[in-house]
């Protein structure tokens, strides 16, 4: 299959730079982001991603690292494997586009050298949201579509709205769909309020079908713990204490990835310490 592999990490980042460009020149960039950080570190989620205006400059901030950490992730001999399988994969709070592109890329190296009548079926790329990132998923599909040359039969990407601090039907049943289920960054968010990291904990096990996976990643510092009675937890562990529904497939509490030296991109591409956990639903 001809495949325009990614050789990552590499020396530019044209998929991500090429559909962020719009937003790179914007005159107010350095401010709208300066807002952004500030923001997060309120954690005012809702006052970043319910402002569309912030959307391309948060995608062209940190989508590339993000993204470029995700190849890594889904390179890994696990992540490969479940690739191989042409699995629909939900990636939940994915609007940005990391995991689009990270998947992706990781896909191509998955499936080279399968011939297309054996393939068990596209790999389904599903980013769930919940505020609208369509035009900028639109972007980046398109861009890696041309330059890897992907096509449907290869990867098919769908997204949808929906807020899992306010669990619908139709996410359950995407995530009972699902032969992968993706949380990747978003614990900050879901576990600012203890009430819902709950939720989402008996959802998962509630609606994650026997054999398929669940990939936890987030940072490794202390931005990532919850206070629950007086002391702090790091999110993974109420899942790694739900050993009788959770299989742990691969668990570190500590990654770094780091860029290749003298990649190059219009704004400063940060190195990351993350956790990770991939758990098999028994």
């Amino acid at each position: 299959m001809g495949y325009g592999i990614p050789k990552w990490p590499r020396t530019r980042l044209g998929e991500a730079e090429q559909p962020c460009s719009d937003a790179l020149k914007q005159p107010d960039f350095s401010d709208k982001l300066k807002e952004i950080k500030r923001r997060f570190y309120d954690r005012d989620f809702d006052g970043i991603f319910l402002d569309p205006a912030n959307l391309p400059v948060y995608t062209a901030q940190y989508v590339p690292r993000r993204a470029l950490c995700y190849y890594e992730i889904f390179s890994t001999a696990e992540l490969q494997s479940i690739l191989r399988e042409c699995p629909q994969i939900y990636c939940l709070g994915a609007g940005s586009g990391s995991e689009l592109v990270g998947i992706s890329a990781a896909s191509c190296i998955a499936l080279n050298g399968i011939d297309t009548k054996d393939l068990k079926g596209p790999v389904v790329i599903h980013s769930q949201d919940y505020t609208d990132w369509s035009s900028i998923l639109d972007l980046l599909s398109s861009a890696v579509r041309y330059k890897w040359k992907l096509d449907n039969q290869h990867i098919e990407y769908r997204f949808s709205m929906g807020n899992l601090l306010n669990m619908t039907s139709e996410i359950e049943q995407h995530i009972s769909s699902a032969g992968l289920v993706t949380a990747m960054f978003i614990f900050n968010e879901l576990f600012a309020d203890k009430a819902n990291a709950m939720k989402f904990v008996k959802t998962m096990v509630k609606c994650l079908r026997p054999g398929a996976c669940f990939l936890l990643v987030d940072s490794a510092g202390s931005f990532s713990s919850v206070k629950v009675g007086g002391r702090n937890y790091m999110s993974y562990m109420f899942f790694d204490s739900l050993g009788q529904f959770f299989e742990p497939v691969l668990s570190d509490d500590s990654r770094w990835f780091r860029h290749a030296p003298g990649l190059e991109y219009p704004l400063s591409i940060e190195n990351m310490r993350y956790f990770i956990r991939l758990y098999r639903r028994k």
